[in-house]
């Protein structure tokens, strides 16, 4: 009996080390909660990609998240692991909009708008900055929304 549990527990160690493997990269320094709540005119701004970005060219832990319908993200880095690494950031938020561009005439073009003021979207242009210390929580208004256009792609 004994060996029937050791050959079972034997055939399970690849499914077992499969759904453990969540390991964090080697170097990946220490990450602490961090969230944002993304307001237009005081109103929250849903659907909202939410970057962090570090001026060290060599820095690779940006972190990013989507705003749900109260303006809230909960940032992420790698995509993957909750949290961000303490420092200070530029933060760019982009709302984007496409919008089939007259589609009786070939070939057919999609407009990309912004719905946030273009500065939002450049981490050397954006006026807004955070510092991450310690579990960090933080706000930003972006003011009035409106669309701007950003580029013009093929619809495909």
């Amino acid at each position: 009996m004994p060996m029937k549990r050791i050959l079972c527990l034997i055939l399970m160690l690849p499914i077992l080390g499969c759904a453990a493997d969540k390991s964090r990269p080697v170097d990946m320094p220490k990450l602490v909660d961090c969230t944002v709540k993304i307001l237009s005119e005081g109103e929250p701004l849903p659907d909202v990609i939410v970057e962090f970005h570090n001026d060290d060219p060599a820095f690779k832990w940006g972190a990013s998240a989507v705003t749900d319908t109260n303006g809230d993200a909960r940032m992420v880095t790698y995509s993957r692991y909750f949290g961000v690494v303490e420092g200070e950031y530029a933060v760019t938020v982009s709302k984007l909009e496409r919008e089939t561009f007259d589609p009786d005439n070939p070939p057919r073009q999609v407009r990309v708008f912004t719905l946030t003021d273009a500065q939002y979207t450049d981490p050397k242009a954006t006026p807004l900055k955070i510092r991450v210390s310690g579990r960090t929580t933080e706000t930003f208004d972006v003011g009035k929304t409106g669309k701007t256009v950003l580029r013009m792609e093929d619809a495909n």
